[in-house]
């Protein structure tokens, strides 16, 4: 996984610099999570993975998939990803592009695990706490069950973690 995200951290980030100057970032972000999409198919990455097929008929065959965002655009952004062998990424650059739009926005993904569900006044004083320490964000916070936890939680928030957790 992280060599997919380094091969494929540079088209995401070129592909959001470009859709922000637009003002287009949410139908880029479609965009590229219809192209993941689409290349997760096995009929599909076996098409693009044919060396028979030639490189044309592998860019027309993305450049279909129906998108909100300028045709030639899109065209000359598979086309990249074809020629460089790209396409196989695809699902990384998605997430990639994702992260950047919501950091972009100043969202961050929380995810809080414990073993029992948390009560509103729990998850309201967690998302303070956060908020207090990335000051201007906005939180997104999910929340996962998990049992062999006997007290406490494990916050995810970006790359960071806190285990406040008890395990037996």
């Amino acid at each position: 996984m992280t060599e997919f995200s380094t091969l494929a951290r540079p088209y995401a980030d070129a592909l959001f610099q470009m859709a922000k100057a637009e003002g287009r970032e949410t139908e880029w972000s479609r965009a590229v999570g219809q192209l993941a999409v689409w290349v997760s198919d096995a009929s599909v990455r076996a098409f693009l993975g044919d060396p028979e097929r030639a490189e044309a008929d592998r860019v027309a065959l993305l450049s279909e998939i129906g998108m909100e965002v300028d045709s030639t655009e899109w065209e000359r952004f598979v086309a990249l990803l074809v020629q460089n062998g790209r396409w196989k990424v695809a699902a990384e650059i998605a997430q990639l592009y994702d992260q950047a739009m919501r950091s972009d926005q100043r969202l961050m993904d929380v995810l809080v695990t414990s073993a029992v569900p948390l009560d509103g006044k729990q998850k309201a004083a967690i998302r303070e706490a956060l908020e207090r320490r990335h000051p201007g964000c906005h939180m997104i916070l999910r929340e996962a069950l998990d049992p062999t936890l006997v007290a406490g939680f494990l916050i995810q928030a970006g790359d960071q973690t806190v285990d406040a957790s008890v395990r037996p």
